[in-house]
């Protein structure tokens, strides 16, 4: 799959420097790939009968907020929910989810999040009034990162239609700003334009199926002193449309060290204005 990805160059600095300051580079920090999930049995998808299928419910911390015009849509999909990949690109009639499950290069493995409208209006039409969903992950810490050195990654199956749009935020400390990392807008003729506001990329033209099966690398601005972290990925505006699903979700930080006490040593940021 397509990687969209931005290249890190690690700071050439003095021996005595770093010896003094010990840090270790792209320290990862929080780790995700929904494996711990307990699926139960299909409800109302018909086939495949799969007794470990899908859950409405996360991994411990995660939360899913909903703003869905109707409750009777088909209940393995009512906003964001986690599904055996497989199962779910079987249940949906494939229509591609394969590139992502079970293709040879496909980037999901096992449970995945997924918010599926076209999935969720096979049942009374349910997400003709609009389907709007939020998943959030449990506060990170990111006490120890340095300011502005936050690093989200994890693989992505987005296919745009309609008015289907998407974004990724965060928030700190669990007030304060927005602060958008990663758009996702649908325009006609099956496309994206694809925004990363802070890599510098600004609604780049995407083809239909080009961000089925993707890692994502985003940049995190994260604010001096902040203690905690939540991601959000968020579906809006979707009807009968696509589908978007993550997996292998990776919080990793270029400016993390701890001395032999444990606590927060100098960061790349502080070191850099030594130099």
């Amino acid at each position: 799959g397509k990687v969209m990805s931005f290249a890190r160059k690690a700071l050439c600095l003095p021996a005595l420097l770093l010896l003094a300051t010990p840090l270790i580079a792209d320290e990862v920090i929080y780790t995700e790939d929904f494996e711990s999930v307990v699926l139960g049995p299909n409800v109302d998808e018909p086939n495949p009968p799969q007794n470990e299928a899908w859950s409405p419910d996360g991994p411990e911390g995660w939360t899913v907020e909903n703003d869905l015009a109707a409750e009777n849509g088909v209940t393995e999909w009512k906003g964001w929910t986690f599904a055996d990949g497989i199962w779910w690109k079987l249940a949906a009639g494939d229509q591609d989810r394969r590139l992502f499950t079970d293709a040879p290069d496909g980037l999901a493995v096992g449970i995945v999040a997924v918010a599926d409208p076209d999935e969720y209006d096979d049942m009374n039409g349910a997400a003709g009034g609009g389907f709007n969903t939020q998943l959030l992950s449990p506060p990170i810490a990111v006490n120890n990162a340095g300011p502005e050195s936050i690093i989200v990654r994890f693989s992505s199956s987005w296919r745009p239609e309609d008015q289907q749009n998407a974004r990724m935020f965060v928030t700190f400390d669990g007030k304060g700003a927005e602060q958008d990392i990663l758009e996702f807008l649908s325009v006609p003729g099956w496309a994206t334009l694809v925004s990363m506001p802070n890599d510098g990329l600004d609604e780049e033209f995407m083809n239909d199926l080009e961000n089925v099966n993707e890692t994502l690398e985003l940049t995190v601005k994260n604010p001096r002193g902040s203690r905690e972290m939540t991601l959000v990925w968020e579906m809006t505006d979707a009807t009968n449309d696509w589908w978007w699903a993550i997996d292998n979700v990776e919080v990793s930080t270029s400016a993390f060290g701890v001395d032999a006490a444990g606590k927060a040593t100098t960061t790349w940021g502080e070191m850099k204005r030594l130099r």
